[in-house]
């Protein structure tokens, strides 16, 4: 009677213990993911940040965080807690204490350009006796950005000093009287209507008003990702990607005003990539996210038909202080012709075209 009364009462105890987590174990429970930065370049790591909370009394000894990413940002090392097939999965195990909160830093590196998120996030609870399944499902999503590995701007050195050329030579013949500059000594090839007479008045010399040039340097990127026949090669738009992206950090680190016009679509809007003349750090970011957010696989416009929009009356847009850089491995007869026409009313054009070994 009294191993009966023993059995159950432990049966009892048991039920009250399994009831009380499966209706409380995920109260105060709290789940937050984020990268620690918001954007890197390819190839670089950083890592995820796991917080999770557990603001209640009631203690957890086994709970999983799982969640799910993009198979190209890869959890490094000997990790059992991951695994991999079309996505990248992963599975994070945590013993809670009564109010305690457990921060996690996970690193994770970068093998592709692109904007990637964190999705699938749900939390799992065995039960105290580790023989029941609950599921916590968490709304919670994060994003980063990966932009494009630049290649090595020594390669493009050509292109930095033609624009700088035509600028030195275009500053001789526009002078702009209205941008002061500063005051100088005279020398002999300068005019006698420069000449500062109060200036020179005080000191003695002949001091003439030094005035800036009234034509900036600009450089317009064409960025043409698509293909000469029916096969797609990725390594060929990646690498265009990142001569475009090389190009423009280094044109902005002198001082060069850059805009962009792609046929490649934005992951989210799928409209062609345009970006407006500029200059600065946050520009060349602004120029680097729309290279990240390219997303190849979506059909573009033929480039020769984008390249004739802009030629249209009505719509010109061909400047003459401009130079234009072509990065294109599609060398199709109706592009060479509209770059034909372009070249005709712009001198100023350099064609690059991005080939990779094999």
């Amino acid at each position: 009677m009294n191993v009966l009364l023993m059995l159950i009462g432990v049966l009892i105890v048991y039920l009250a213990i399994k009831l009380v987590f499966r209706y409380n174990w995920n109260k105060g429970l709290g789940v937050a993911l984020e990268f620690e930065k918001k954007h890197v370049v390819n190839g670089e790591t950083v890592n995820v940040v796991e917080v999770i909370s557990n603001e209640k009394r009631l203690p957890l000894p086994c709970v999983n965080l799982k969640f799910q990413v993009d198979r190209e940002l890869e959890f490094p090392g000997t990790d059992t807690n991951s695994s991999v097939s079309d996505l990248a999965y992963r599975n994070d195990v945590f013993s809670f204490l009564a109010n305690q909160r457990i921060t996690r830093r996970i690193p994770v590196k970068c093998n592709h350009r692109g904007v990637f998120k964190i999705s699938g996030v749900q939390l799992t609870f065995a039960g105290p006796f580790m023989n029941e399944i609950n599921v916590l499902k968490v709304g919670s999503t994060c994003e980063i950005t990966v932009y494009p590995k630049t290649v090595d701007s020594k390669r493009f050195s050509f292109i930095r000093s033609r624009i700088s050329g035509e600028a030195e030579r275009k500053k001789y013949m526009l002078e702009d009287p209205f941008v002061f500059r500063g005051i100088r000594d005279y020398t002999g090839n300068d005019s006698l209507k420069n000449v500062n007479w109060k200036a020179t008045a005080r000191t003695g010399n002949l001091m003439v008003n030094e005035y800036d040039e009234s034509v900036s340097r600009n450089v317009c990127i064409l960025l043409n990702l698509e293909e000469d026949g029916v096969l797609r090669y990725d390594a060929v738009d990646e690498q265009a990607i990142s001569i475009a992206a090389g190009i423009s950090q280094m044109l902005i680190a002198c001082g060069i005003n850059v805009s962009m016009l792609s046929n490649g679509c934005d992951v989210d809007t799928k409209s062609p990539v345009v970006i407006n003349n500029g200059s600065g750090i946050g520009h060349l970011n602004n120029i680097n996210t729309a290279l990240a957010r390219i997303d190849t696989g979506i059909t573009m416009e033929e480039y020769s038909a984008m390249l004739e929009k802009i030629l249209e009356p009505d719509n010109m847009r061909i400047e003459s202080e401009y130079v234009y850089v072509l990065i294109s491995a599609s060398r199709r007869k109706k592009l060479q012709s509209v770059i034909n026409k372009i070249s005709r009313l712009q001198a100023d054009m350099v064609w690059i075209v991005p080939h990779f070994p094999g």
